[in-house]
């Protein structure tokens, strides 16, 4: 995971590279282009086509198109663009910012679905690595759907931190819990680390696929040996942090599914009805 990031980080200074130097080694602009960072992890598409270019203006050439409701990983802005990482064609590029928002902006009733109803049955929860610490808060508090030991701890550790901030819990919902369980089953058996599933498509795309319903949404993953190690590499990321700590959300889905590269692979899903 860590070579990735560094593969992707490294493609988007190649883009900052192309947006200020022409061929001849000239200056294009007179002022310099910077990184700027971004609070969010994921962005969805609202314009009906969108351009991906190869960098941050429309003098570079469009390496790909989007359509409306697609979802992009978000790497960092550069003036009135973003630069993206797209995990279904694993493209590096820039996007005009104007037509890209944070998924947790999204309106659900306002997308449409872009992949077939999947039929995959809901797969058993997996067996736990190695006993569990004590529950940081009442194991049945906040939660209406039946969790296992794990799926329990894994939640309690993310109410424990939101309690810190005297944020409400995030109650488990029975139908996003089935989601979030084949969204970590889907990643271990096909072998990919992303938030879009080359199965079902995008978080968005999953949890209207199943039949649940939301305001907003938004989907936390990680791969680790431990639920404590998840959590922490969760509250260290800026992104990822903001999702738990968002006061919108109020109902939650968990997954957990053995991994023989990380050991554990972690979903959270968000939800606000």
């Amino acid at each position: 995971m860590k070579k990735r990031i560094l593969s992707l980080a490294f493609v988007v200074l190649i883009i900052l590279s192309l947006a200020v130097f022409s061929d001849n080694g000239y200056l294009k602009t007179t002022a310099a282009q910077t990184f700027e960072k971004v609070d969010f992890i994921n962005g969805v598409v609202t314009a009906n086509r969108l351009n991906l270019r190869a960098g941050p203006s429309t003098e570079h050439e469009i390496i790909g198109k989007f359509n409306k409701h697609k979802w992009l990983n978000v790497l960092a802005k550069i003036g009135e663009w973003y630069a993206v990482f797209d995990p279904e064609t694993g493209k590096v590029g820039c996007v005009y910012g104007a037509y890209l928002t944070n998924a947790a902006n999204v309106n659900q009733q306002a997308a449409k679905p872009t992949t077939p109803t999947p039929t995959t049955p809901v797969p058993s929860s997996p067996a736990p690595a190695t006993s569990p610490p004590p529950a940081t808060q009442d194991p049945g508090e906040g939660q209406t759907a039946d969790l296992s030991q794990e799926e329990k701890q894994l939640l309690n550790l993310i109410n424990a931190e939101r309690a810190k901030k005297n944020l409400s819990p995030l109650v488990a919902d029975p139908e996003l819990m089935k989601v979030a369980r084949i969204k970590a089953e889907d990643m271990t058996k096909n072998n990919y680390f992303s938030h879009y599933s080359p199965t079902y498509g995008s978080p968005f795309d999953m949890m209207r696929q199943f039949g649940v319903s939301f305001r907003a949404a938004a989907e936390n993953i990680a791969g680790n040996s431990t639920i404590e190690g998840a959590v922490n590499a969760w509250m260290k990321s800026e992104g990822h942090r903001n999702n738990i700590m968002n006061a919108n959300y109020n109902y939650a889905g968990i997954g957990i599914s053995k991994s023989s590269k990380y050991g554990y692979v972690f979903v959270q899903m968000f939800i606000r009805k």
